[in-house]
């Protein structure tokens, strides 16, 4: 047992480098410290290695039968038949997840790379771990793939406890505390372990505390009702199309389409749609219903950059051979019908 906590805490040292270093380096340039990515930075390795102690007997996500070999000769025979077949993405999958169990996070995100490519239709399992993964390595990918992951779970399952606390981080990361707040309280009424639940009402405390009822409804409950309606104020319709020259022929069956809208000077994205990669040409309604977070707009930025990018391998991250368009948008005074053809190919 010693020796687990050993290599736990060495482990979160690790991964805190990679959080913390970055932040530090920002606090320079800047001036100042922000208390928003600080709080997430401190919270996302304790809270996440408590959560794979406490699974087995919450969530049921770890298997704890005594028949069962241990984890690491499970591993060492993964990756036997993975090179065997290197094809079979449940496989991919499974390596993946048990990498993260034992904190092998670069190593995780790989495995769980190769399942997604692999893998025509992936649930929100596969969303999950590769989205964890992806955070583990890369804490800014909270604010970026791993966040429209997460949240994507979020819509389809919203009391799923690892996306609250994940999409707690993301809200965090995106200045919108009191939705960290919300999910958190969502998290709170699944009724986790104690050693979660005194955590998460530490920070819940410091986001305000407890709504009145102390529970938060299951539609990104505690949001001003009147933010929703936003949606319908801006509505912008996108006919996306292929440039003649990109050699478009051999797209892959798992190949995606991603349509991005970011603030102009960079940052993580504030509206997210995906489509197949053959609804292109096709038309596009961007709107704030499609925004990462309940509640943000579109409108709150003078203008945007819509990209639309897709993705040869399926997968939200860019990658090398994935081909892009862009523009610049003016949310004033701009068409609500514009072009944007993708006409790039990512180096």
């Amino acid at each position: 047992m010693m020796l687990f906590w050993v290599c736990v805490t060495l482990l979160s040292l690790g991964a805190l480098s990679f959080i913390l270093l970055p932040a530090i380096k920002e606090s320079r340039k800047s001036g100042r410290w922000s208390l928003l990515n600080m709080m997430s930075a401190a919270l996302l390795v304790p809270l996440s290695v408590g959560m794979y102690i406490s699974i087995s007997t919450w969530n049921g996500d770890v298997s704890s039968d005594p028949e069962l070999p241990p984890l690491t000769e499970l591993i060492v025979g993964l990756e036997t038949s993975l090179n065997q077949n290197p094809d079979d993405a449940v496989g991919w999958q499974l390596l993946g997840q048990s990498y993260l169990a034992l904190g092998r996070f670069p190593d995780a995100r790989q495995a769980l790379r190769e399942a997604w490519q692999r893998t025509s239709t992936p649930d929100n399992d596969l969303k999950l771990a590769l989205g964890e993964a992806e955070a583990m390595v890369d804490r800014a990918s909270l604010a970026g793939e791993a966040g429209i992951l997460f949240e994507d779970v979020l819509e389809t399952d919203p009391l799923n406890p690892k996306a609250l606390w994940y999409g707690g981080l993301v809200a965090l990361d995106m200045e919108q505390p009191s939705i960290a707040r919300e999910r958190w309280e969502q998290l709170l009424a699944l009724n986790p372990p104690e050693q979660i639940a005194v955590v998460l009402r530490e920070q819940i405390n410091l986001l305000g505390g407890l709504s009145v009822d102390g529970i938060v409804g299951t539609q990104s409950a505690g949001i001003d009702p009147e933010l929703t309606s936003l949606a319908d104020e801006f509505q912008l319709q996108l006919n996306v199309t292929f440039a003649d020259e990109l050699p478009i022929d051999n797209i892959g069956s798992q190949a995606a389409l991603f349509i991005f809208a970011r603030a102009p000077q960079g940052g993580p994205p504030l509206a997210v749609i995906r489509e197949a990669a053959s609804a292109v040409p096709g038309i596009f309604s961007l709107s704030d219903a499609n925004a990462m977070l309940p509640g943000s707009s579109l409108t709150d930025f003078e203008s945007l950059t819509i990209v639309a990018r897709l993705s040869l391998s399926g997968q939200p991250m860019a990658s090398s051979g994935d081909f892009y368009g862009e523009l610049l948008y003016n949310t004033v005074n701009g068409d609500r019908e514009v072009e944007l053809q993708i006409n790039q190919i990512q180096n």
